[in-house]
């Protein structure tokens, strides 16, 4: 049978400028009442600048048995941090994630999935922080942030941490994280349910925000976005619905994905190669 799908979402701000109420809180309390009703618990990635702000909306999280985990202290791509600097962030974040929610907190995800071949440095930095997973990786080709040749599936980097990474489907260049954000909103349910039922991933995780189901948000440009900006209000309406039916073509929703690490090491380590070199994965039946 097909791997069932873990709920994750990223906490993060979306407004067009500080003085337009932040609408995130009231959603993301809608979002917990949704998951309580259909029984789903799953992961909550955090800004840290997030948690500082709402630190009742974050205990909530952790009240109602989600999984806190760090989204970074503020939205900030790897790319753009040196070691030192996200060291820093990370020891802030979780400091204050733990303290929020009682509980050790052991999973990042990097803004805009910006672990990539340049990044790999920060996999170093998150073991000796303390963290034990990252689901940082869109293993292809993006026009943001991609890792061409990173594994599909769960693996183990060279510095013992595990590696979730972004569901993606196609073929060659064209790789689609189709279970989350706008592809998951825009992409025909009949695609998505196709992919699903070929059962080649491991471990499938949806990516959600706020934004993504709240359909009374006013529509602004959003700067990333550009002219694609009308696109991050397609299929919000529908979204909970969507996922609904496709949580039932897997028999329901998978735990947290604290409690799915051993999948990472059953998949072995994946050592980045470097320029012109070739791709090393070592089966953890292979591994020393």
């Amino acid at each position: 049978m097909a791997a069932p799908i873990t709920f994750t979402l990223d906490l993060e701000d979306h407004r067009p400028h500080p003085a337009v109420e932040a609408r995130y809180p009231t959603v993301t309390r809608e979002i917990l009442a949704a998951l309580d009703e259909r029984a789903i618990t799953g992961t909550f990635f955090v800004v840290g600048e997030i948690a500082a702000a709402e630190p009742d909306l974050v205990r909530d999280i952790a009240a109602a048995g989600h999984e806190l985990a760090l989204h970074g202290w503020r939205h900030v791509v790897l790319t753009e941090q040196t070691p030192d600097e996200l060291a820093g962030d990370l020891r802030r974040g979780k400091d204050l994630l733990e303290d929020l929610g009682q509980r050790e907190v052991v999973g990042f995800r990097a803004p805009t999935f910006s672990l990539v071949a340049t990044t790999v440095w920060a996999t170093e930095v998150l073991v000796e922080a303390g963290f034990r997973y990252s689901s940082s990786v869109l293993p292809g080709p993006s026009p943001l942030y991609g890792f061409p040749g990173a594994p599909h599936d769960p693996f183990v980097w060279p510095s013992g941490l595990a590696e979730l990474p972004v569901p993606t489907a196609g073929a060659g260049r064209v790789q689609l994280p189709y279970l989350g954000g706008t592809y998951l909103r825009i992409l025909p349910e009949r695609l998505i349910a196709a992919v699903h039922q070929r059962g080649d991933r491991t471990l499938p995780w949806t990516y959600v925000h706020p934004y993504d189901v709240d359909t009374a948000e006013p529509y602004w440009v959003v700067p990333d976005a550009g002219w694609m900006s009308p696109a991050l209000w397609v299929g919000r309406r529908g979204l909970l619905a969507k996922l609904d039916r496709l949580g039932a073509s897997r028999g329901g929703f998978g735990p947290p994905l604290r409690d799915r690490l051993d999948l990472a090491a059953a998949g072995g380590t994946f050592t980045p190669p470097a320029a012109g070199a070739p791709i090393l994965q070592t089966t953890a039946a292979e591994a020393p």
